[in-house]
């Protein structure tokens, strides 16, 4: 999904399917949330440490940064569930060095073994070599472990190598059945396609093999990006992406599929399920999901994303102050519901910076939600930067014991 890239006081950041001019027009509207850390920060994601002996239940953090003409990702951990953080490691990257750049990063705790690699390996991966000059561009997909819990890392792997000029975003990992490492990702090479999902797969994390089209559409300009996979307690894989430019209405609307596998996600022509709220908000752009204890055996899905709007278009009253929860994911097409953010955005009309690519993670207890999103700090000329607080899945209700279950480990993050 990724169009176009802009320099921000020194910190690149990437344009979304929204088109956007190139300064924002509003200085920053974080209503509620606090400052996660200070220098310039995208694409956070969290991760809960569920296979790592001493260290389980810990939160980590991870973001892309651009300090000193060098993109590279901060690691940061909270032992008191998301109420602070404090930085724990760093990824240098060479291939982010030098005005190369690194964006569109992904974090994930291995659920179990694979290769040489024990269940509790910290993988991260994103983009580098994404340049300024999109016919410049030399892009790849690489990959980092952790083997103590995110404070130190080494290469591990390179999993795409993209030609000059096309670029290869936003990586997502998990493992299938068969216990292979999944990594997709969205692919601006092929030219039938302005931009398509893809994946590939790896029994080490080293050696990548059977590239396929994971969701694609004959409309050159249509985009499926940004892909977020979670598995339920029952083993189905629940996978939502944005498709940009096929409503004719809304710019980048929010879809979902399923999987038994966590490899065959279906033809890769059919788009899947549109996710709506019960009171028809439509969510739009970068979306992400997290698995949560619920009420019934599977728990409940809880999804982020960019911007809310209403059905039939215009903003919805919720933009920027909303996620959709779903306490029934057998039946996804069906029963999701708004709740108010955490991070609290007052003006968010499409934006590099205005909570893009949120994320989310439920707390110890299954009863609130981490979010972590981005917005300027400050008016114009300020950096993007990473805000976090948290709020109650169900706002309003006592949660009691039997509210909900114990956190699975399945779902693997």
């Amino acid at each position: 999904m990724l169009l176009s890239v802009l320099l921000l006081v020194g910190f690149q950041q990437f344009a979304s399917g929204v088109p956007v001019a190139q300064q924002d027009p509003a200085p920053s509207d974080v209503d509620h949330g606090e400052l996660l850390r200070v220098g310039g920060s995208s694409y956070p994601r969290l991760v809960r440490l569920q296979h790592s002996g001493e260290a389980n239940g810990r939160v980590l953090a991870s973001m892309t940064t651009y300090v000193d003409r060098a993109g590279f990702a901060v690691i940061y951990e909270s032992r008191d569930d998301g109420a602070t953080f404090q930085q724990l490691g760093e990824i240098r990257d060479p291939e982010g060095a030098d005005e190369k750049g690194m964006c569109c990063s992904t974090l994930y705790e291995l659920p179990q073994q694979v290769g040489d690699m024990p269940a509790g390996t910290l993988l991260w991966a994103g983009t580098a070599g994404i340049g300024a000059d999109s016919e410049q561009r030399h892009s790849s997909i690489r990959v980092w472990r952790s083997d103590d819990q995110g404070r130190t890392w080494s290469f591990l792997s390179t999993i795409v190598q993209a030609p000059v000029g096309p670029g290869v975003w936003e990586p997502e990992f998990t493992v299938s059945a068969r216990g292979e490492l999944v990594a997709f990702y969205s692919d601006d090479g092929d030219p039938l396609h302005d931009q398509k999902m893809v994946q590939v797969r790896s029994t080490d994390g080293r050696n990548w093999t059977d590239l396929r089209d994971t969701v694609k559409n004959d409309e050159f300009t249509v985009r499926p990006g940004m892909a977020g996979v979670r598995q339920l307690p029952d083993g189905t894989y629940v996978m939502v992406y944005e498709v940009c430019n096929y409503d004719p209405v809304h710019i980048c609307t929010v879809w979902m599929r399923t999987s038994q596998d966590g490899w065959d996600f279906g033809d890769p022509y059919d788009l899947g399920t549109e996710i709506l709220s019960e009171t028809g908000g439509q969510p739009l752009g970068t979306p992400t999901i997290t698995w949560a204890p619920g009420p019934g055996p599977n728990g409940r899905l809880l999804l982020a994303y960019q911007m809310l709007a209403n059905d039939n278009g215009g903003w919805a009253p919720g933009n920027g102050r909303t996620l959709m929860v779903n306490d029934n994911p057998s039946n996804l097409a069906r029963g999701w519901r708004e709740i108010p953010s955490p991070v609290q955005i007052s003006y968010n009309q499409g934006s590099v910076c205005r909570n893009f690519s949120p994320t989310l993670l439920p707390t110890l207890d299954g009863r609130s939600v981490i979010h972590t999103t981005t917005d300027f700090e400050k008016a114009i000329g300020g950096p993007c930067e990473v805000y976090y607080a948290t709020g109650p899945i169900d706002p309003g209700t006592a949660a009691t014991a039997h509210d909900v279950q114990p956190i699975d480990p399945r779902p693997g993050r």
